[in-house]
């Protein structure tokens, strides 16, 4: 949304809790690659703080509180908090509906009843643990499996997660998991030429890897991630 915005040549500013950019979701050396991103395009940031509320009258908005005491002008205001599962439509139906529609590994809910997509809570039998992806790439591949176990088949569903992000002339592909406390190392590529893939290892393991401005080299080096996760 900031680097839409930017890209619209609105005046944006990004108030967040961690310290760096996504650093929470993809680690210190991506978060901070980010950051420097969004300054360098005049982003107004505030890292670090804690949004108090908004001010405004008449049902429009004026300004944002920080807990520091600062008072940001703005006539709109995006709030990123996440989302919840609309599952109260299901309530009454005997289907466990906990974090989503909780299914097994074939993302069966019940005898003859399937989830897909950002709705469904299923077993990934690899990981051994539960999981719910929100994005377009897991709700094409999750329909295939269910269409096929729909025909017949017996196929868990143990895919290897996908995301990409465009930001500015940045182009971002992520494939695997990017657990806290993961280091990320430098495999191919140069930070200083804004090009680079990086794999991340947890306890000795590899779990991701990510490309800023080399997509097919990060392709290329998922099938170690794959083959690390076993899927």
């Amino acid at each position: 949304m900031a680097a839409t915005g930017r890209g619209m040549g609105v005046d944006v500013t990004l108030v967040g809790l961690g310290a760096a950019v996504l650093a929470d979701q993809l680690g210190d050396l991506v978060g901070g690659m980010l950051t420097r991103l969004h300054a360098e395009r005049a982003v107004r940031l505030r890292l670090g703080v804690a949004v108090e509320g908004l001010s405004g009258s008449g049902g429009r908005v004026s300004g944002v509180r920080l807990a520091s005491g600062e008072l940001l002008p703005a006539e709109t205001v995006v709030v990123a908090i996440g989302s919840r599962p609309a599952t109260g439509w299901l309530h009454g139906s005997g289907l466990s509906v906990r974090d989503g529609v909780r299914c097994d590994s074939r993302c069966r809910a019940a005898p003859g009843v399937y989830a897909v997509g950002d709705l469904a809570s299923w077993h990934h039998e690899k990981l051994d643990r539960r999981l719910r992806l929100e994005n377009r790439t897991n709700a094409v591949e999750q329909a295939q499996i269910v269409a096929a176990n729909l025909l017949g088949e017996d196929r868990p569903y143990v895919p290897l997660p996908y995301f990409w992000t465009d930001q500015y002339d940045t182009k971002i592909q992520a494939h695997g998991f990017f657990p806290p406390g993961a280091r990320a190392d430098v495999v191919e590529g140069d930070l200083e030429q804004n090009r680079f893939v990086a794999l991340y290892h947890l306890e000795g393991k590899v779990t991701g890897v990510l490309g800023w401005n080399m997509a097919k080299a990060a392709r290329l080096h998922r099938g170690r991630v794959a083959d690390a996760i076993g899927v």
